[in-house]
């Protein structure tokens, strides 16, 4: 039986934030977040983010933002 897994949980959309060139949101499962998959994919979307798309004023959405990692 699968059972549903919620969206994640998301800042809210301010008037700060309409100048941003995209809202970068994302989640993983349960038992991923649990392997530390959550925090992998954060720093793969950054790296992919950063070298292959022209945003310069991004706005990471997820209430839980991993630590920077060199």
């Amino acid at each position: 039986m699968l059972l549903p897994i919620p969206a994640g949980r998301r800042t809210e959309l301010t008037e700060a934030l309409l100048d941003r060139d995209v809202d970068v949101s994302w989640w993983v499962t349960p038992p991923a977040y649990e392997r530390g998959d959550y925090v992998k994919l954060y720093t793969a979307l950054r790296h992919w983010l950063a070298t292959e798309f022209p945003f310069w004023r991004l706005h990471y959405s997820n209430r839980e933002i991993p630590p920077e990692t060199p």
